[in-house]
């Protein structure tokens, strides 16, 4: 898997977050909640008691398909309005960055996306008599600005829509 890390920080809500550039020219962030965490290990998918639903709110820049299939659940790509929704979550350790944390993700591949401008210039020089490997791509490339913000705004969420002590 090639992919750069653009940067590593922590949270004006006091997450860790990564922004990486992946091999085929997109940006991904991810931000990860510490063991004891009530998110810690949890599924994106998942349905979870220390979510709080976001009751009539738009659908924001979440995916349309996991608020389709939630049926009422309060799971993380649903609850977290974060660009393209929630597309990752796992802790092992390596990836994105060597930790101990539950990692959640998303990352700026979806429809109305583009790669990097770099990225399309390695295709153009690689594939020259092949213009549909490089040709211009309709869609918006996100830059590191954005997605260190998109990292913030969600790491923002794990405070406001994150029940500490689940009742039972």
């Amino acid at each position: 898997m090639s992919f750069t890390i653009e940067r590593d920080w922590t949270t004006k809500a006091g997450f860790r977050a990564v922004v990486m550039m992946g091999g085929m020219g997109h940006r991904c962030g991810y931000v990860g909640v510490p063991s004891g965490h009530p998110l810690h290990g949890v599924e994106y998918g998942a349905d979870c008691a220390a979510l709080v639903f976001p009751e009539n709110e738009s659908i924001g820049k979440r995916g349309i398909i996991p608020l389709l299939c939630a049926n009422g659940e309060a799971r993380p790509d649903v609850v977290f309005n974060v660009h393209g929704g929630l597309t990752y979550s796992v802790g092992n350790g390596a990836y994105p960055v060597e930790s101990d944390l539950w990692w959640f993700g998303f990352d700026c591949s979806h429809a109305g996306d583009a790669p990097s401008p770099e990225y399309c210039a390695k295709l153009r020089e690689s594939y020259p008599d092949q213009s549909f490997m490089w040709r211009d791509r309709d869609g918006t490339h996100r830059s590191l600005a954005y997605c260190v913000e998109e990292c913030e705004l969600l790491a923002q969420q794990f405070v406001d829509r994150v029940l500490l002590k689940v009742q039972p």
